[in-house]
């Protein structure tokens, strides 16, 4: 008897993309949200298809494929995420929206700063750290740390979690994030890269 393999995330996706190739015709639009791995194939569609771009465009693998695949319609997030791929075929920006329920008001700082995200090293949360304490103001971190940013958490980012005035949260749920950003005086986003 044979043992089961898992599949990488990329495997997934693959098999997802060969279902939606076979059921197009089922569908009045499809609407890709998997960077650019549809791309060779939408010529292939019975129906009409469209690519949000979630992330970073500014490697030129990015660009190069852009260019490749200039028939193929894109939204993007953000006018600015545009920037490194004019040529692109834009055919809106679609801004990502919150429910209006999300993050209520709240009149009342609790007297710290925030820093919600992810700890890694394009979110810069050393600085945030270095800017609260410069300030004299206490931070709180609420982030998750990804596997690949373990390393950079534990060589980086927990020696400085020691000394006063920082408290490291963790990840927390979006239900969470309302009172935590409510809370705060203000967010500290101290990001070293071009955030779409």
């Amino acid at each position: 008897a044979g043992k089961a393999v898992e599949l990488k995330p990329g495997g997934y996706h693959v098999m997802l993309l060969d279902e939606v190739l076979r059921a197009s015709g089922e569908f009045d639009v499809i609407h890709f949200h998997l960077d650019y791995l549809q791309f060779p194939s939408v010529h292939k569609l019975a129906t009409p298809s469209v690519t949000t771009l979630h992330g970073r465009l500014d490697g030129t693998e990015t660009v190069r494929i852009l260019r490749r695949f200039s028939h193929v319609p894109v939204v993007s997030i953000s006018h600015a995420q545009r920037a490194p791929a004019p040529e692109a075929n834009w055919v809106a920006t679609i801004y990502h929206g919150l429910p209006t329920n999300l993050l209520p008001f709240r009149p009342r700082s609790e007297g710290y700063l925030a820093f919600l995200g992810r700890i890694s090293p394009e979110k810069l949360p050393d600085r945030a750290i270095a800017i609260a304490r410069r300030a004299g103001v206490p931070l709180r971190i609420a982030a998750k740390v990804d596997r690949v940013d373990t390393a950079y958490f534990e060589e980086r980012i927990r020696p400085l979690l020691a000394g006063p005035g920082v408290e490291f949260v963790g990840e927390i749920s979006d239900g969470e994030k309302g009172a935590f950003l409510g809370g705060a005086l203000g967010v500290l986003f101290p990001i070293d890269w071009p955030e779409p």
